[in-house]
């Protein structure tokens, strides 16, 4: 009888020390859990916060195209020159600033660029240009906010076309203008060749 006793007091004993084990890997399981949430929670909330902490502004495409045309003769030989000055719908140039109450701000607008037509009896010859053409002769701070703004042909002397192209940071009067020449060999267009640079903002 007294071994009977012995023994069942002993079961019991074995029975609480294991219930006592579960409930620490139960508890243990519970808090890794609760961490591994409250890590996401945390995640997903500095992820809205810079989200939350962006503003996000995109320009209008703008649809007007400027078209120049200009007539002149090489020798005896008749050209006609047209510009086409014209965005693209790229949101290609982005500006990044603090904007008044400290938030980031992102300004996108898109590339302009100007499409030269050469035209003879018998060819025609085409060339584009945009800013990065202009890279090298303008201040790097100016030139990673600048936008193509215009195109010109200033005149036209023998094979020689002298043009002038404005470049500006979008909604500022910060404004340079760029005096370049193109030649005209074998009814091609030529390279662009450096004259001058000026600052005409107002």
């Amino acid at each position: 009888m007294k071994n009977l006793l012995c023994l069942f007091v002993t079961f019991i004993i074995i029975l609480s020390c294991d219930q006592q084990k579960d409930k620490k890997i139960v508890s243990k399981t519970s808090s890794n859990t609760e961490k591994q949430l409250d890590t996401q929670n945390t995640g997903k909330k500095q992820e809205l916060e810079v989200k939350k902490d962006t503003i996000h502004n995109y320009w209008e495409l703008i649809l007007d195209t400027i078209t120049q045309q200009e007539g002149f003769k090489i020798l005896d030989k008749n050209y006609t020159l047209e510009l086409k000055t014209f965005s693209l719908n790229d949101s290609a140039i982005v500006r990044s600033f603090a904007s008044y109450n400290y938030q980031k701000y992102l300004d996108y607008s898109h590339t302009m660029v100007t499409d030269f037509k050469l035209t003879t009896d018998s060819t025609i010859t085409k060339k584009r240009i945009e800013r990065t053409d202009f890279e090298k002769y303008l201040y790097p701070e100016f030139y990673a906010e600048c936008n193509l703004f215009s195109t010109e042909v200033d005149s036209i002397i023998e094979n020689i076309i002298h043009l002038k192209t404005d470049l500006a940071v979008p909604d500022s009067d910060n404004q340079w203008r760029v005096w370049y020449f193109m030649k005209v060999i074998d009814d091609q267009l030529g390279n662009i060749e450096f004259k001058d640079v000026d600052y005409i903002g107002l």
